[in-house]
C-alpha cells in the first residue's frame, strides 16, 4: 500500500509549505512541508527551500514514515483511508512516538473505534492543546473512518472540554 493523493493532500492542507525556516509550535525549526531534518540535517534559521525542492523532499520523506507503519501495523485488512491516516499522524507526531502510541495497539487489536477516539490526544504542542493540532487529528479521525469531505474547518468553540483526554 502506498499513500493516496488524498492522504497527501491530507498533509499539505495541515503542513503548509513554508519556503523560508521558522519556529514551530513546538518551538522546532521547520520548512518546506513541516520539515525538520532534511538528508539528517536539522533545519536552521536561514534555511530556504524552493516548492520543487520541497514537493520531492515530500515524497522522500514520506517513504520513511510509511515504513514505519507497514512495519508496526500487524494488520493487513486496513483500508486506504485508515492508512493515509495513520501516515498523516505519523508524520507529523515522528516514528518513535507513533510506535509507542496507543492508537497503532489499538489499530493492531482491531479495535478501529477505540482508534477513531483517541486520535485527539495527540494535539498539543510544548505541553498545550492546539486548535491546529486539534483540526488535523479531528480530520486524520475522520479519514480513518472514512467520512466524506474529512478535512475540518473549524474547531468547536467548547473544544477544550470537548476534547479532552479520555
Amino acid at each position: 500500500m502506498k499513500i493516496s493523493k488524498q492522504g497527501i493532500e491530507l498533509i499539505k492542507h495541515f503542513e503548509s509549505y513554508e519556503m523560508k525556516a521558522y519556529k514551530c509550535p513546538a518551538d522546532v525549526w521547520t520548512i518546506g512541508w513541516g520539515f525538520t531534518r532534511v538528508n539528517g540535517v536539522k533545519i536552521k534559521k536561514g534555511d530556504i527551500m524552493t516548492l520543487k525542492v520541497a514537493d520531492l523532499e515530500l515524497i522522500k520523506q514520506l517513504k520513511i514514515y510509511e515504513n514505519v507503519v507497514k512495519k508496526v501495523i500487524m494488520i493487513k485488512k486496513i483500508n486506504q483511508n485508515q492508512y493515509d491516516a495513520l501516515v498523516s499522524l505519523c508524520y507529523n507526531i515522528g516514528g518513535s512516538s507513533f510506535r509507542k502510541s496507543d492508537i497503532v495497539q489499538l489499530v493492531n487489536g482491531r479495535n478501529f473505534i477505540g482508534a477513531c477516539k483517541i486520535f485527539n490526544l495527540w494535539s498539543k504542542a510544548a505541553g498545550k492543546r492546539s486548535k491546529g493540532l486539534l483540526r488535523r487529528r479531528m480530520s486524520e479521525r475522520n479519514l480513518f473512518c472514512s467520512w466524506p469531505s474529512p478535512i475540518v474547518k473549524v474547531v468547536p468553540q467548547n473544544y477544550e472540554i470537548a476534547y479532552k483526554e479520555i
